[in-house]
């Protein structure tokens, strides 16, 4: 069932360039290192981040910086009334805190980390664009069989050299694991009914939770590729990642800003191969949810659904809540959805379908989409608001999104 849900609430993204980046070494800041970027000669009281990330977005982690070594907090979202998790980064070449006190519990890791494991589709689109896919050795076996059939994967794959498959979301290959000598395993956090993470760091495996599909807003999501970088000290390439999305988001609001209202959407999908049964929306509490509110449209869905990863509708439920709507978003891909609707008649009683007033995934790059969504939020809501405006984008195509007429 928990596949089944994750299935349903994934999403689509874009492609974008590879933005470069290495990480700010501790030499930056007066310190000596070796070749393999470790410092040779440690003195308690430099400052060896010399680059720092501050969260400006987020409303689930936060970072601080203690000379050679740095703290990252975060919500558990799978557990609400446990205590925060806590990961203590320190520098290579530095001694490593202990973990007593505040930092009792916390995973405790070398940076910058050069042996990762990834099982999250977003936190893979943040290595990447990273530049970090080297330290790759391991996949969740559904990462690794995308690169059988998607040119990014395939790309991500290539670089990274010969990653190991280490199995699947909870049913993680401990020994594979383990085997690998991972520093870190960036996982999805699903929030409230998901144990992955729960359940990796009980068996020993050095989980980390990327939780940024859980965020209230959609600039939050992007921001967690500063938490991702941290890891790698590469907080400077971040910044400027992060800065680039947020001017480019900002300039799609102010563009829609007041000019998009008396319109009745919604988010969804169809499909039901892909875990979808008669629908699946996204209410008010879900971040498109919110991101469909800031473009000034009314969410149909909205009504009695709080679940933070939408809720499903049966057909009689459907109706009586999306039939009249004027456009839909569909998270499935174009292919699949025509499939789906001619599929079953009684999507007609819908007028969005009827009157092919909706967008859906691409079909071309949908699984590299699916990945990098949540980060390239700049491409989301322009996406949106190309869908529901097309007039205030003259001669603009949708990256992730195609319109179905």
């Amino acid at each position: 069932m928990k596949t089944l849900i994750r299935s349903a609430v994934a999403l689509l993204a874009l492609p974008l360039a590879l933005a470069g980046c290495g990480g700010s070494g501790p030499d930056a800041s007066g310190g000596q290192t070796g070749a393999d970027g470790c410092v040779t000669d440690y003195s308690e009281g430099r400052d060896y981040f010399p680059d720092k990330s501050t969260v400006t977005e987020s409303e689930l982690w936060k970072i601080s910086y203690h000379n050679s070594y740095k703290t990252i907090t975060l919500a558990d979202t799978e557990n609400a009334d446990g205590p925060e998790l806590k990961y203590v980064l320190y520098q290579c070449g530095t001694p490593q805190p202990e973990a007593t006190g505040d930092l009792e519990g916390a995973l405790v890791v070398q940076v910058p980390v050069t042996n990762v494991s990834v099982t999250s589709f977003n936190a893979l689109a943040m290595v990447d664009r990273l530049g970090k896919n080297k330290t790759i050795t391991g996949l969740s076996g559904q990462l690794l069989g995308n690169a059988g059939k998607d040119k990014w994967y395939a790309g991500v794959a290539e670089a990274a050299g010969k990653p190991m498959s280490i199995g699947e979301y909870t049913d993680l290959n401990k020994e594979a694991v383990l085997g690998l000598k991972n520093q870190a395993i960036f996982m999805s956090g699903f929030g409230k009914g998901f144990d992955d993470i729960s359940n990796a760091r009980a068996a020993g495996m050095p989980g980390v939770s990327v939780s940024n599909r859980l965020e209230r807003h959609a600039l939050a999501s992007a921001e967690w590729i500063k938490m991702v970088a941290a890891f790698y000290n590469a907080e400077a390439a971040a910044n400027t990642e992060f800065d680039s999305i947020k001017a480019k988001y900002d300039q799609v609001v102010s563009t829609v800003s007041g000019k998009i209202g008396n319109r009745k959407a919604g988010y969804l999908c169809i499909a039901p191969e892909r875990g979808c049964e008669f629908l699946h929306g996204h209410g008010a509490e879900t971040l498109v949810g919110r991101l469909l509110a800031q473009l000034g449209v009314d969410n149909v869905f909205a009504p009695d659904n709080p679940a933070p990863n939408g809720q499903p509708y049966d057909f009689e439920k459907a109706v009586g809540t999306a039939a009249d709507a004027d456009f839909f978003i569909v998270y499935d891909p174009m292919k699949t959805t025509r499939d789906t609707l001619a599929a079953d008649p009684r999507t007609n009683q819908f007028r969005p379908f009827r009157e092919n007033a909706f967008i859906a995934g691409v079909d071309e790059n949908f699984e590299e989409c699916r990945a990098k969504t949540y980060l390239d939020v700049d491409v989301l809501i322009r996406d949106f608001a190309l869908g529901l405006a097309p007039d205030l984008f003259p001669d603009a195509k949708g990256t992730c999104f195609a319109r179905a007429s």
